[in-house]
């Protein structure tokens, strides 16, 4: 507190005089005002000094950029789209699948990330918002799981809604299938289930993973106590005839180990035994174990932090989304940035970027 008392006196006296003397020359009213930028620069410098999470020594297990791209400059045809709040992916072969909660679009993206290239396809026409969420993909349909956050029940309680739709094969539309509930009554319409993955266990059934955006699975206060993330593990229930009639039945809530202590949860992906997690409000990436088998995690697992700026402040504040290329690198998504977040958010916004982790991770 006492170094920005002592900069805000410094800069109020650096004005005061610079009104007073009126007669000074242009050239020292121009060094005054660089004096006061410089107390300014001081001020945000030492508030990132030595307390700072980029100077402790961990901070060398941040993540290093691959590639990134905006949305924007990966289409041909945007379809009249100009803004791609993307909220979620899957990558299936050499393509990543993308959903946005702005428009019922889905994105279909050469993993190589080429710009405009004609293999880059918004399927389906621009519609409503979609309020998706997440995607994931059933291989043995050959369809995609696509969640959103919450929806209004019959009964008047809010749940999550898993839809499931399948591409058609020249990637330019998609059918929705049907759609079920998930039974699971959320607290709060924007702090629902913002990530799902599709778990096919052979004998032991077939499973859907929802990640809670919230910690506890609510919203609110309580559910900005960072550390106490939740995982629902469901599987689908139909009727005896065609399936349309569905729900999809929690059967476990797994903890988050608390060591991935973040304030939100944004998305989520496994590969083998490694199960990662993201978090929007931390930037950062906790990576961990989970056993398939018990349906519980193995390790406390270790966080890795987005890249930051020269003044250890957040720049990729808005990635919602995760999905694994291979053992060391990932793959995000990031949302349009808010209206409340730092300017600094904007530039990295609405785009798809690549991710390495450290050495020996």
């Amino acid at each position: 507190m006492l170094p920005c008392i002592l900069t805000v006196v410094l800069i109020g006296q650096a004005l005061l005089q610079g009104s007073v003397l009126a007669s000074e020359t242009k050239a020292s009213l121009v060094d005054r005002a660089n004096t006061v930028f410089d107390l300014l620069a001081f001020d945000r410098h030492h508030r990132h000094s030595k307390k700072s999470i980029c100077e402790q020594t961990d901070w060398r297990k941040s993540l290093k950029l691959v590639k990134e791209i905006p949305f924007a400059g990966l289409f041909q045809d945007l379809r009249g789209e100009s803004k791609f709040e993307a909220s979620g992916l899957v990558h299936v072969n050499d393509t990543y699948y993308v959903v946005f909660d702005s428009h019922r679009s889905l994105g279909v993206v050469n993993d190589k990330l080429e710009m405009m290239s004609e293999t880059n396809i918004l399927a389906r026409e621009i519609g409503e918002e979609s309020q998706f969420e997440g995607i994931t993909y059933r291989p043995d349909t050959n369809t995609f799981l696509v969640v959103q956050e919450s929806h209004m029940h019959a009964d008047n309680t809010l749940k999550p809604l898993v839809e499931e739709i399948m591409l058609f094969p020249t990637n330019t539309a998609y059918r929705s299938m049907r759609a079920c509930d998930m039974d699971l009554e959320l607290s709060h319409a924007n702090k629902g289930i913002e990530s799902i993955q599709y778990y096919d266990a052979e004998e032991q059934g077939k499973f859907l993973f929802a990640l809670c955006e919230g910690n506890f699975c609510v919203g609110g206060k309580r559910g900005k106590k960072a550390g106490n993330g939740r995982l629902i593990i469901s599987q689908l229930e139909t009727d005896a005839n065609d399936g349309t009639v569905c729900r999809w039945i929690p059967i476990k809530t797994v903890h988050v180990p608390s060591t991935a202590a973040f304030t939100d949860y944004s998305g989520m992906a496994f590969s083998g035994k490694r199960f990662g997690i993201v978090s929007q409000e931390n930037s950062a990436l906790w990576v961990g174990e989970f056993d398939f088998g018990h349906m519980e995690f193995t390790n406390l697992g270790e966080v890795y932090h987005f890249p930051r700026d020269n003044n250890c402040d957040m720049i990729y504040c808005t990635v919602e989304g995760l999905s694994w290329i291979d053992h060391h690198r990932i793959a995000v998504t990031l949302d349009r940035a808010k209206a409340d977040q730092p300017f600094v958010c904007t530039p990295k916004d609405q785009s798809i970027a690549v991710f390495t982790l450290p050495h020996g991770s």
